[in-house]
C-alpha cells in the first residue's frame, strides 16, 4: 500500500538541480504529500501546511535518491570473501546455481543486508536481476517481502538462461577430468517453462507503489534464440524495461565472435535481430563494445548500465564511456554484486565513472562530476523506464529524496557541491532518506527495521553460510587451474579491440 502520513516540509536545503548552479545549488523549501513532491519553492514564497512534519534542511543538500541500475542480491552475504579472481573463476564461487536451495532466513537476510546498504548510501531504487534457486514462488515471495519490509524501491527481474556453460567454456583445455568438466558445465533449463514462470509472476504480483518489474535474459550467449525471442515478446506485451549482461568480459566477446558468425561476430547485431534492442533495453557493462556497435545502441535508443567497480575487480577492462556519451547513449550506474564490488555505494561508482575516463586519456575527456550524478539519478531512472517517476526533484515526481550533511568534512570548505559529492563524499554524510514519501532513514538509522535485531539474525545465518561456502570452495578448487589456463589462452585471442590499459597489464 502507498505510505500515507502527514505532509513533509523540508525547509531550507540546497536543492540539487542539474540545470541550475551545480556548485552552490539554490536554497529551496520542498513540500511532500503522500508519495509525491508537491512543490519546490524559494523560502520567501513558502508556507508550512498545517500538520506537516518539518525536516530541517539548513546546512544540507537535498538530492534525488540514487538509482542503482544493475545489482544482484543473491550473493550479498559474500561481501569480502572473494579477491583477485578472473571473471569465470569468480562466477564458479558466486553464482547461486552452485549453492543450491537456501533457507528462508538466508534469503531474507541477504536481501535485507544489500537493501540496507543501498539506503545508507542514498540509493532509493535498485534493479535486482535475481537468479532464483529454485525457481519457485516461495523464493520470490521471500525476497520481495524483504524489500517491502525495509522500504527500498525495487525494479525486480527474474534472470533466465537455458544454457549453463560458463562464458569461457570454448577456451577450456581439452584434457579436463570428467568431474571437473561436469562441475563447470552446470545443467541446461527448459526455456518454455522458464518463460511461463516469469509471465505467471507478472500476472500474480502486479506492480505496486515501490515494486516494479523488468525482464532479464542473463546474457544473449547464455540463452537459446527461443528464450531470447520469448523475453523480447514478454517485454513488448507488458511494456517492461529489459536488461541483460552484454560484453562484460573478454571471454564473452570472444565467444560472440565464434557463435554469431552470421551477424559478423556481433552480440549487438544478434540482439537486434531477435528483437532485444530498443528504447526499453539497457545492457549491463558493455565493456567490449566496438565503435559501430555503440552507434547501433544509439540508433535503437538502448542504454548502458556502467559498473566500474566490478569491471575492475573481475579484471574485465574499462568500458568506453567517453565514446558512449559522445554517441548519445543513455548512461546509468550500477554497483553490481556484493561479491565483486563489496559495497553498494553510488559514491564509489560516481568517482570511478570520472576517474577511469581520465586514466585512459591525457587530454580533457568531458566527463565531469555532474555527468556522474546524472548517470546515478536520471540516467538510472531512464534505464528502468522510471524517468517520469524518480530521478529529479520536481513537482509531480515521487518523493525519493536524500539529505546530505554539508557540514561534514567532505564538504568543508564548500567550493562545489557537484565535485565534492563525487570526489570527496563517501556516504558518511547521508543523514535522511525518503522513499515514496516515507522517511526510511533518519539520522543515519533505519526507521523501518530494528538494526540490532537484524544483526543478530544475520549472525545466525552466517554460521551455516560460512560452512557451505567453505565446502563450495573445496569443491571448486580442482577446476581453478583449468579456468586459469583458459584465461591465459584467451589473453592471446584477437577480438578486434583491447579494453585493458595499454602497456600496463604486461608488467
Amino acid at each position: 500500500m502507498p505510505y500515507t502520513a502527514s505532509p513533509l516540509f523540508i525547509k531550507g536545503a540546497r536543492v540539487w538541480n542539474p540545470d541550475g548552479d551545480i556548485h552552490l545549488p539554490a536554497v529551496r523549501d520542498v513540500l511532500v504529500a503522500g508519495t509525491d513532491i508537491v512543490s519546490v519553492t524559494a523560502p520567501e514564497e513558502s508556507a508550512i501546511p498545517p500538520g506537516a512534519e518539518v525536516i530541517d534542511g539548513r546546512g544540507k543538500l537535498l538530492l534525488p535518491g540514487f538509482v542503482n541500475a544493475h545489482y544482484h542480491s543473491y550473493d550479498a552475504l559474500q561481501k569480502g570473501l572473494l579477491e583477485d579472481m578472473p571473471f569465470d573463476v569468480w562466477a564458479l564461487h558466486s553464482q547461486p546455481a552452485y549453492f543450491g536451495t537456501r533457507s528462508k532466513a538466508e534469503l531474507r537476510a541477504r536481501t535485507l543486508v544489500g537493501a540496507i546498504e543501498c539506503l545508507k548510501h542514498g540509493i532509493t531504487t535498485v534493479q535486482d536481476m535475481s537468479t532464483l534457486v529454485p525457481q519457485d514462488e516461495e523464493v520470490l515471495d521471500t525476497i520481495l517481502a524483504a524489500y517491502e519490509e525495509v522500504g527500498l524501491r525495487v525494479v525486480f527481474s527474474i534472470a533466465v538462461r537455458d544454457q549453463a556453460a560458463l562464458d569461457i567454456a570454448p577456451f577450456l583445455p581439452a584434457d579436463m577430468p570428467a568431474d571437473v568438466a561436469a562441475l563447470i558445465a552446470g545443467s541446461a533449463r527448459d526455456p518454455v517453462a522458464d518463460l511461463a514462470f516469469v509471465e505467471a509472476q507478472l500476472r500474480r504480483l502486479p506492480a505496486t507503489s515501490r515494486r516494479h518489474w523488468a525482464l532479464s535474459a542473463s546474457g544473449p550467449q547464455r540463452a537459446s534464440r527461443q528464450l531470447l525471442e520469448g523475453v523480447a515478446d514478454l517485454a513488448a506485451r507488458h511494456r517492461l524495461p529489459l536488461t541483460t549482461h552484454v560484453y562484460e568480459s573478454k571471454a564473452q566477446t570472444a565467444k560472440a565472435r565464434e557463435i554469431y558468425g552470421e551477424q559478423g561476430g556481433s552480440m549487438i547485431r544478434y540482439m537486434d535481430e531477435v528483437g532485444l534492442l530498443h528504447g526499453r533495453t539497457t545492457i549491463a557493462h558493455g565493456v567490449w563494445l566496438l565503435p559501430d556497435e555503440i552507434d547501433i545502441l544509439a540508433e535503437r535508443g538502448a542504454g548502458v548500465a556502467h559498473n566500474p567497480i566490478s569491471n575492475l575487480k573481475l579484471k574485465n577492462g574499462i568500458a568506453p564511456i567517453r565514446r558512449l556519451k559522445a554517441a548519445g547513449v543513455n548512461l546509468a550506474l550500477g554497483c553490481d554484486n556484493c561479491s565483486c564490488s563489496d559495497c553498494q555505494s553510488m559514491f564509489q561508482a560516481m568517482k570511478m565513472f570520472c576517474l577511469l575516463a581520465s586514466g585512459t586519456d591525457p587530454d580533457p575527456v568531458g566527463l565531469h562530476a555532474a555527468d556522474a550524478i546524472a548517470a546515478a539519478t536520471l540516467g538510472g531512472a531512464y534505464a528502468l523506464k522510471l524517468e517520469n517517476v524518480v530521478g529529479a526533484i520536481v513537482p509531480g515526481m515521487r518523493a525519493d529524496l536524500v539529505l546530505v550533511d554539508l557540514t561534514d568534512i567532505a564538504f568543508l570548505p564548500l567550493n562545489s557541491v557537484a565535485r565534492q559529492l563525487v570526489f570527496s563524499e563517501t556516504g558518511r554524510a547521508v543523514q535522511t532518506v525518503i522513499v515514496d514519501g516515507r522517511v526510511v532513514l533518519r539520522g543515519g538509522k533505519l526507521t523501518t527495521l530494528d538494526e540490532a535485531a537484524f544483526a543478530g539474525e544475520l549472525a545466525e545465518v552466517m554460521e551455516a553460510f560460512h560452512v557451505d561456502f567453505a565446502a563450495a570452495a573445496v569443491r571448486n578448487a580442482p577446476a581453478i587451474p583449468y579456468l586459469l589456463a583458459a584465461t591465459h589462452r584467451l589473453a592471446g585471442q584477437d577480438v578486434g579491440l583491447d579494453r585493458y590499459l595499454p602497456g600496463l597489464h604486461a608488467g
